[in-house]
């Protein structure tokens, strides 16, 4: 297999071959899966990044005769002119299973790319926690399709799936440099159930079955992992959502009560004027009132 099997149209090994500066965004993307034979070798870098994100198997990156593992979950972000060589591991058991990206960055994207480096020139961000894994999948999985199109919409679409790419992995990285603990992935799953269905009544044991933990397992870790329980943190993202309702919308107060989770608009209001200072109406004339529809603080008291 070549050592150039998905080299970049901005290879540095050859500067003749380089007739066009591209604009920044997406070059190019696929998805891999590769045997112990396939390797990449350049010698002099390219003058684009380079990231991959390992799904399954294992691969290796070598520079200045260093090695780096690369398993599930781990992204390799190589910077450009950094000279490398990788390759499906002999660890893997005969499969490197991968996505991969080129790309130009936009000069605002900087101070998110300037991580810290594994090697000269390799950034390492391991992703453990599960939602983040399938988010990072996802909009890779974007970039790939939209830049088969080759027009300017699916251009566009897959420049802004490859930020959300870069902006998740300078989060991640960032969480690693404070120390923090990495949030346990059932968690994040009662998180993002609550997110995306607040107009349910959830209990704590149907939540817990969902992530096959017992409702009291699940009750302490969540409130050891967030700083509330469950039902504390499903009344905060109510009353948030409510409040942006009031904000950007003319909507009655009783429709937004219950869009929201309510099944009753005194209650919402009662638990809204505890949360905010002042009673859903009022805070709609303030809100509203602000020039360009700045908002005012959307989290509720503590």
């Amino acid at each position: 297999m070549t050592d150039f099997l998905n080299d970049s149209a901005m290879s540095s090994s050859d500067d003749n071959q380089i007739t066009v500066t591209p604009t920044p965004g997406v070059l190019i993307a696929d998805h891999f899966k590769e045997s112990y034979e396939y390797k990449a070798n350049r010698p002099a870098g390219t003058r684009d990044y380079l990231i991959t994100f390992t799904l399954g198997g294992c691969g290796c990156y070598r520079i200045d005769n260093q090695s780096r593992l690369c398993k599930r979950g781990d992204v390799m972000l190589l910077t450009p002119g950094t000279p490398h060589h990788y390759a499906t591991s002999e660890q893997s058991d005969g499969l490197w299973d991968f996505v991969w990206c080129h790309f130009l960055p936009p000069t605002d994207w900087q101070p998110f790319l300037a991580l810290p480096e594994t090697l000269p020139g390799l950034i390492h961000v391991p992703i453990v926690n599960e939602v983040y894994f399938a988010r990072l999948l996802h909009a890779f999985h974007r970039i790939i399709q939209d830049q088969l199109h080759g027009d300017l919409l699916h251009e566009r679409l897959a420049y802004l799936a490859l930020e959300e790419i870069v902006l998740l992995l300078a989060h991640q990285s960032g969480k690693e440099q404070q120390g923090s603990t990495a949030v346990d992935p059932r968690v994040e799953e009662v998180r993002r159930l609550l997110l995306l269905n607040m107009q349910d009544q959830h209990t704590i044991p149907l939540l817990a079955e969902r992530v096959r933990l017992s409702p009291s397992r699940l009750a302490h870790l969540f409130k050891e992992q967030t700083g509330y329980s469950i039902m504390e943190m499903l009344l905060r993202i109510r009353l948030r959502h409510g409040a942006r309702q009031l904000q950007y919308t003319s909507r009655p107060i009783s429709e937004v009560a219950e869009d929201v989770g309510f099944q009753s608009p005194f209650y919402f209001t009662k638990q809204f004027t505890a949360a905010y200072g002042m009673s859903p109406s009022a805070y709609r004339k303030e809100a509203q009132a602000q020039v360009h529809g700045q908002d005012l603080d959307l989290i509720p008291r503590s």
